[in-house]
């Protein structure tokens, strides 16, 4: 058997070829990550043996810069396995004694820890959970931009038009939108009158700014501590902000629709299928199961609830040192978005689940933060997702804190 240890990076990718006694088969070498690169990959592995079958190929987790060259390597019919950084890194400080980084010595660490055979290959997801992985996480990073940029408005709108929060504590409403895309600043705002301002909102539904409001906003604008320095440049600003916001929200419910339309198309069967019987769990959105399914796949490949923690991330870290075993903080390994979710997922829980309300209070009765309770509610839905998707059955109040059984091979599930 022929250990590869690939070290993905953009440009360049770097290889080397162990044997079964951990010996170098050939001198490490470098390839271009474009197709003339790979196909030099398979010539030199093909000089070393024609049979695929004695090659086991392991890639470090690098997100896009691994996927093609794994893709690649599959459909040439090598066995081709993706190792998590972490245990690669781990693995190198004990093989190392010290931490020494070079690309060389890293594909060297990686074909040496597939000769030992003490890896653990990262999970893949089917072609169905990893689009939705890539329509999920194109939301996610559409909404970060929408903080970040609904940051900046707030920033120009604290110098050049304050006073405005005090009529409308949420200036990123459909209303206060359009007013600040027409009059930005307070030097503008109070040359408009009450009555020009009702008139821009006639034809925008469900608002009520009334004339009165349109006085407040114009006395405002009158006695606004703005100074007025530079308002056409910042007027400018906080149009394009606007006009950004916007086409973000725009992009944002667009993908929405792709999302809902992909799972209805593709995972939700109807009547009785998993997706259906989490939708039943009080509490848990179809944002917190999209978050959830996309990041972490199929939840039936986890073989207990222990192993779906594990991947979440949902443990502690421990100190230990001699008899001293001391637990602390919630481990920041893991999946981050499906934490998240179900994090916020715990908040909505307590005001719509009776039986999580009672588990938050119970456990902050005894003691816990609030911040703590929290984490053990959200670690409660995340193995009552695990349960209900595992049994393909819908949520049973009665027996939230009692056992799921699943009598196709005799295992039972705690919640």
């Amino acid at each position: 058997m022929y250990y590869v240890g690939v070290d993905i990076a953009k440009d360049k990718h770097y290889v080397c070829v162990l044997d079964e006694a951990k010996e170098l088969v050939i001198k490490p070498f470098s390839i271009s990550s474009d197709i003339k690169g790979l196909l030099e990959l398979l010539k030199k592995l093909n000089s070393i043996s024609l049979d695929k079958t004695s090659f086991l190929i392991g890639l470090e987790s690098t997100g896009a810069y691994s996927e093609n060259l794994y893709e690649f390597l599959k459909e040439y019919e090598y066995k081709v396995i993706i190792l998590n950084s972490y245990q690669t890194a781990k693995y190198r400080d004990f093989s190392t004694i010290k931490k020494v980084k070079t690309d060389m010595i890293d594909s060297f660490i990686i074909a040496e820890l597939l000769a030992t055979g003490k890896y653990k290959a990262s999970y893949i997801s089917n072609d169905e959970y990893n689009s939705l992985k890539v329509l999920n996480r194109l939301k996610k990073s559409i909404e970060n931009k929408i903080k970040n940029i609904k940051r900046e408005i707030s920033t120009v709108i604290a110098v050049c038009n304050p006073e405005i929060t005090e009529v409308f504590p949420n200036i990123f409403s459909k209303t206060v939108l359009i007013l600040l895309k027409e009059y930005p600043t307070a030097t503008e705002l109070k040359q408009a009158s009450p009555e020009k301002l009702v008139k821009l909102f006639r034809k925008v539904k469900g608002n009520n700014f009334s004339l009165q409001k349109a006085k407040q906003v114009v006395y405002n604008a009158t006695n606004s501590i703005y100074s007025g320095k530079a308002y056409k440049e910042r007027s400018l600003m906080i149009k394009s902000y606007i006009n950004i916001l916007l086409l973000l929200l725009q992009e944002k419910e667009e993908v929405e629709v792709k999302i809902k339309k992909f799972i209805d198309t593709n995972l939700d069967t109807g009547n009785n299928s998993p997706i259906q019987n989490l939708k039943t769990i009080p509490g848990i959105s179809d944002k917190t199961i999209v978050a959830v399914l996309s990041e972490c796949g199929n939840l039936n490949r986890f073989n207990s609830v222990k192993s779906f923690f594990g991947y979440l991330g949902f443990y502690p870290t421990i100190y230990q040192s001699g008899k001293t075993s001391i637990s602390g903080s919630l481990a920041k390994r893991g999946i981050p978005i499906a934490k998240h979710a179900l994090y916020l997922a715990a908040v909505a829980s307590i005001k719509h689940n009776n039986q999580m309300k009672k588990l938050f209070y119970d456990k902050v009765s005894s003691g816990k933060s609030k911040k703590e309770a929290l984490i053990i509610v959200a670690k409660k839905l995340a193995s009552i997702m695990y349960a209900i998707f595992k049994n393909n059955t819908t949520y049973n109040p009665n027996r939230v804190f009692n056992q799921f059984h699943k009598n196709s091979n005799k295992t039972t599930l705690t919640l």
